[in-house]
């Protein structure tokens, strides 16, 4: 009896341990998501750093845009050695809103890391952000500082505040939790041709989320590539601006640029999602109103 116990005993620990192992191959705690087009010479530099991450938990999707070069064969290189890499390509070439919107859609991480075919993410990176993440419940994003780049606020409303005006977050240096994008519905706008990014991270933003940044140079952006989905820097710009415009004075959008500093923070007190935390708002208020 108490061999047959222990025979069952055993046998179920085995079968938990199996299905244990299964939920974890299925779902990696992380999704690193990169798009690339046309850069078949530079792309392995992006992967091979994500490859050499300290933390091994991730899987790494990689889409390809439809590019007409050889990045079919490097890739494929890749997905023969590592199991972690699921490649993806587009029919044809979709642009950058459509394909970050597809790479985040195959995700099955608890939170997912953005790169791009032209940086490199130090070794740490995933490690070091995982940490923050798992030991601050409260914030949804993360982001890291990039070496030779200036500072990203360390705070959220620092952040906060540069965001309403400006990217200051970054892209490919961040990981934010899957669960809330997807919750939200935070997707890239589509009609954008450039500064995608920034109105993600904006639409983040106005849904609720708290943003964080590490003080450590974990990323490295390479300024030598060729930027593929460029436009002018006020044709990227304009869209998001009329977009934040609308947030805060959804009647009047306009009101929102011509306002004094004090109107603007009034219209910024008003909005259905509070931005800001309420001391650093009254700070503010006490500071430009009076």
């Amino acid at each position: 009896m108490k061999k047959y116990l222990w025979a069952t005993l055993v046998l179920v620990v085995a079968v938990i341990s199996t299905v244990i192992g299964y939920q974890r191959c299925q779902k990696p705690l992380v999704s690193v998501v990169m798009l690339t087009y046309k850069r078949a010479d530079i792309v392995p530099r992006a992967i091979d750093s994500i490859l050499a991450q300290t933390f091994k938990d991730f899987e790494f999707i990689i889409l390809n845009d439809g590019s007409p070069d050889n990045t079919d064969e490097v890739i494929e290189k890749y997905v023969k050695k590592d199991s972690r890499i699921r490649y993806y390509k587009n029919d044809q070439n979709r642009g950058i809103s459509y394909s970050r919107n597809r790479a985040a859609s195959l995700a099955r991480g608890k939170y997912v890391a953005i790169m791009d075919d032209d940086d490199e993410s130090l070794p740490e990176r995933l490690q070091k952000q995982v940490e923050f993440m798992e030991k601050h419940p409260d914030v949804t994003t993360v982001a890291t500082q990039i070496k030779g780049l200036p500072r990203v606020p360390l705070n959220h409303d620092d952040i906060a505040t540069g965001l309403i005006q400006y990217n200051n977050f970054g892209n490919s240096n961040t990981m934010y939790k899957r669960e809330f994008q997807k919750r939200n519905n935070v997707k890239y706008d589509p009609g954008l041709k450039a500064s995608e990014d920034w109105k993600f991270w904006l639409q983040m933003l106005f849904s609720g989320a708290k943003f964080a940044t590490l003080d450590e140079d974990l990323h490295i952006r390479h300024g030598d590539s060729i930027k593929h989905y460029g436009i002018s820097y006020e044709e990227a710009n304009a869209p998001i601006r009329e977009y934040v415009a609308q947030f805060f004075s959804p009647s009047n959008p306009q009101a929102f640029y011509t306002a004094s500093a004090c109107d603007k923070l009034k219209m910024i007190a008003k909005a259905p999602t509070k931005i800001f935390s309420q001391s650093y708002l009254d700070s503010l208020l006490a500071t430009n109103c009076f």
